[in-house]
């Protein structure tokens, strides 16, 4: 009797959408699907969204992806990767009480030097494994309830971020990775458990934030009532996934030293595998835990944070502000001469417009694009003078389904640079995670060795 083929899906929940992949356990198929979130943004700072809306985006790619289950297959599990350090609180009864608070949301003012007042941020970045700016992330957010609003804060029954919410929505437990904890900045890193002082400063007792969990561990299993609204069977397990860089390194084999993943989306990443945290953190890099559990290497990154905003600023400015604004930037730029004719444009600076109008489009599109990897080069370099180097680079994203983009780091860099799963690749690793924990594979070498025979 011919055995049932086994499925994975696996979702990397974005900044500005949620991606999904429903894939055969021996590679032979694969599905994809995306779902767009709509935020609410102001001038003052606003970057949220309604959890229902949230969760309504998730739940629709579920479906979707569930609908292409092909009959007589069996679903044997899922997982998530994701960008998160998004805050929610929950009522007293289990509904939210706030919106998602996106992590770009800046509307903290001096709220953190009132509640954590001499708060050591060097120390606490090695404590963590990332810089803080006091303005942004989950405790920013929780700093300014706890000024502005204490009642509130005191009275919610669940302090989370937007993927446990998820999670709970799904399975009905709570649950939170050291990987996709990480910017929630409340973790310690090493000792994998809250920071007690921080909690105190904040009125928060740990009972009302999600537990800590081993990363690749079964949260749980698909309510009836989830199954009910996202098509997904009943009774699937729901795997902890990471944060969406490493998920992406597990999708394309980055899990070594001497490798390097280029992670291209709203914020361009660069993830080193690395055997010791303290070289990530002496290197001025933030730290994941990546297969540290496990016994494995921690993960260095750097980052141009947001960056994919300020270039499609300069592109609809500059280049072209309507269709496929980023296919019509690459045409162009493809058409310009190498060094865009003297033209040098940073994107992350006030443009000087006249010089820049000056120019012919096919030029000042060039320069948009070198200007943008010459940030990530001057990044990459510096890590390099710090004793961390690689080699050779893969790289995932949406701009890594345009070649030029490659060719222009590989130039830059002098790397060489491998695409492979362009924007999917986060998914692909959290699928992954989910079919090491249901038993498929022994391990993300053992799981990358078989979907990668299908690329």
């Amino acid at each position: 009797m011919k055995e049932r083929m086994e499925y994975l899906i696996g979702l990397d929940i974005g900044t500005s959408s949620v991606k999904g992949v429903l894939i055969a356990a021996d590679g032979s198929s694969r599905r994809t699907g995306r779902q767009e979130f709509v935020y609410d943004r102001s001038e003052s700072g606003h970057v949220e969204i309604p959890a229902e809306r949230y969760i309504a985006a998730c739940f629709a790619l579920l479906r979707q992806l569930a609908e292409q289950l092909p009959a007589g297959a069996r679903l044997a599990g899922i997982s998530a990767a994701s960008a998160s350090g998004n805050l929610l609180l929950l009522g007293a009864d289990g509904t939210p009480c706030t919106p998602i608070f996106n992590w770009q949301d800046r509307r903290t003012e001096d709220e953190v030097d009132r509640v954590l007042p001499g708060l050591d941020l060097e120390a606490y970045r090695r404590s963590t494994g990332w810089r803080f700016d006091r303005k942004t992330f989950p405790l920013a957010a929780l700093c300014r309830y706890a000024v502005r609003e204490p009642e509130l804060l005191a009275a919610c029954s669940m302090v989370c971020m937007s993927t446990e919410y998820l999670y709970w929505r799904l399975t009905g437990k709570w649950g939170i990775g050291p990987s996709a904890g990480t910017p929630f900045y409340l973790i310690d890193q090493t000792s994998r458990t809250y920071r007690a002082d921080i909690l105190s400063a904040l009125g928060i007792p740990t009972g009302k934030l999600p537990p800590i969990l081993p990363t690749g561990s079964v949260l749980g299993a698909v309510t009836a009532d989830a199954a009910a609204m996202t098509g997904i069977p009943a009774g699937t397990p729901v795997v902890i996934g990471t944060f969406d860089h490493p998920s992406a390194a597990r999708g394309v084999g980055v899990v070594r030293e001497g490798q390097l993943l280029l992670s291209c989306g709203t914020s361009w990443v660069g993830l080193y595998p690395i055997n010791e945290r303290a070289r990530c953190l002496d290197a001025g890099m933030l730290a994941d835990p990546f297969l540290s559990e496990s016994g494995g290497p921690w993960a260095g990154m750097v980052s141009l944070a947001s960056v994919s905003g300020k270039l499609e600023w300069y592109v609809r400015r500059f280049v072209a502000d309507e269709g496929d604004i980023y296919g019509t930037l690459v045409s162009l730029a493809a058409q310009g001469d190498p060094g865009a004719g003297g033209l040098a444009v940073d994107p992350t600076k006030e443009p000087d417009e006249e010089r820049i109008r000056s120019f012919p489009k096919p030029q000042v599109a060039r320069a948009v694009m070198e200007g943008t990897v010459r940030l990530l080069a001057e990044r990459l370099h510096a890590v390099a003078a710090s004793g961390v180097r690689a080699e050779e680079a893969v790289m995932v994203g949406g701009p890594s389904e345009r070649p030029l983009w490659a060719r222009l780091i590989a130039e830059q860099t002098g790397l060489k640079v491998r695409v492979m799963h362009g924007a999917f690749a986060g998914a692909v690793g959290a699928a992954m995670l989910a079919g090491i924990a249901a038993g498929i594979w022994d391990g993300c070498e053992d799981a990358f060795a078989s979907l990668k025979e299908q690329e």
